[in-house]
């Protein structure tokens, strides 16, 4: 009906099915090892950002999808423009942080300006962003056309179709 298919262009939804979603975002986790630059160009690519994290819920569900990872996970957050001052790298504050036990560290004085996502253990971590990570890209839910789901066929057989035996 035309009402139906109003509702379903006014419905936000994610781009498609390896998309997850969670609240008002989605989320596409990667298995490839990139830089941290070049997974935020990736992200770029798709309309999305590296994952920021606003709250211990949100937290919590990335987490879930931790377990496809076997490295850790680039997060969105860095202090490449002020050392010292981490910054998401889609601008929303900073709200929330689940540092490592004596993280940040910029370890043996090296610019680890980029936070990854210990894979073990959730915790961030600052790295050096040039190291290669796993990563995921969130980007808001938007008016993504509806899935096309193909019309079944129930009912009886067509004339003609029936079993004449």
């Amino acid at each position: 009906s035309l009402l139906s298919s109003l509702f379903s262009l006014t419905e936000l939804r994610c781009p498609g099915p390896d998309w997850y979603e969670f609240g008002e975002f989605c989320y596409k986790p990667f298995g490839d090892k990139r830089t941290w630059q070049d997974a935020q160009s990736k992200c770029r690519d798709l309309g999305a950002e590296l994952v920021s994290i606003m709250s211990m819920k949100e937290q919590s569900w990335v987490e879930s999808y931790l377990y496809m990872a076997t490295n850790n996970l680039w997060t969105g957050l860095n202090d490449l423009l002020v050392p010292g001052m981490f910054t998401w790298s889609d601008d929303f504050e900073v709200t929330f942080t689940y540092w490592a036990p004596g993280e940040p560290n910029n370890h043996n004085g090296f610019s680890e300006d980029c936070v990854e996502m210990l894979y073990q253990s959730g915790r961030w971590n600052d790295k050096s962003c040039s190291e290669l990570n796993n990563y995921i890209c969130k980007k808001p839910k938007a008016h993504y056309p509806a899935p096309s789901v193909q019309p079944t066929q129930y009912g009886c057989p067509q004339v003609g179709e029936a079993n004449t035996s």
